[in-house]
């Protein structure tokens, strides 16, 4: 391709709704248009006229821009706003080459937040790079908080009989989340929630629990504590199995997030 074909592509950015739709007269696309106009105009600086030569790119593109547009519509139109570049031009990109219809769906989430003047204030940018830390089963997590507090969980210590060598901790901070969420890989649940917590969205670091033990009783039950109680107490080593008791706590900041890549209607 010559440079001077390149410049011309690179010029008709502005034009990239007409590329996927054609008719740009159509309500919905409209609403689009209104929202993404400045967005496209910035979108140079990732050469998307060019990426859309390609056809499999071009397929996807157009995939997450009629998801985008299919919850644009149900914005009223008084409430649409032209996305800040700042977020909505990372948001674009990231939605170009993201194949994930999950992690895609909170990129599309955020871009609709951003995009209504009832919603701007949840759409911060940093909101972008979080979601590219996540995985698809911590992306399922994050959709499953949504109105929640906290996290409650448990941990499990046999303590020794010798009180001088301390306990031995068989379970730490186990919660209900691999139970109740189909995830790809439970056994990462771990590496989920600190990486969670790494994030800001969790906190654990408060060493408190909650006084209703309601709340405890399916976590003690799915993680057979009494099973696990008797099988460590009828060895010489230990004499009892400790019940620990916290939970981890959805930060502000964390329920923000959580807010922002979800659907208005979650």
């Amino acid at each position: 391709m010559a440079n001077n074909e390149i410049v011309g592509l690179v010029k008709q950015t502005p034009q990239i709704l007409t590329t996927i739709y054609g008719d740009l007269a159509q309500p919905a696309v409209k609403k689009v248009g209104t929202a993404l106009e400045t967005v496209f105009e910035f979108s140079t600086s990732i050469l998307l006229p060019i990426k859309l030569l390609n056809e499999k790119f071009k397929l996807n593109f157009e995939k997450r821009l009629n998801e985008y547009k299919e919850k644009l519509e149900k914005v009223p139109e008084d409430d649409i706003c032209e996305v800040n570049p700042q977020i909505g031009t990372p948001l674009i990109e990231k939605l170009s080459y993201t194949t994930n219809d999950e992690i895609a769906d909170l990129f599309t989430n955020l871009l609709i937040k951003a995009s209504s003047t009832k919603t701007v204030n949840l759409a911060h940018p940093s909101f972008v790079q979080l979601v590219e830390r996540l995985s698809v089963d911590e992306a399922r997590i994050i959709k499953s908080l949504k109105g929640k507090d906290i996290i409650p969980c448990i941990t499990f210590r046999a303590h020794m009989k010798e009180q001088s060598k301390g306990f031995y901790e068989i379970l730490k901070n186990g919660t209900m989340l691999q139970f109740d969420i189909e995830l790809l890989f439970p056994q990462n649940i771990s590496t989920y929630l600190d990486n969670l917590t790494s994030m800001g969205v969790l906190d654990i670091s408060h060493g408190l629990h909650k006084m209703d033990d309601n709340i405890y009783n399916s976590i003690y039950e799915n993680y057979g504590y009494d099973k696990v109680n008797e099988n460590y107490i009828k060895t010489d080593q230990f004499s009892r199995v400790e019940k620990k008791k916290s939970y981890y706590q959805i930060t502000d900041f964390g329920k923000t997030f959580i807010h922002a890549c979800n659907s208005i209607e979650k």
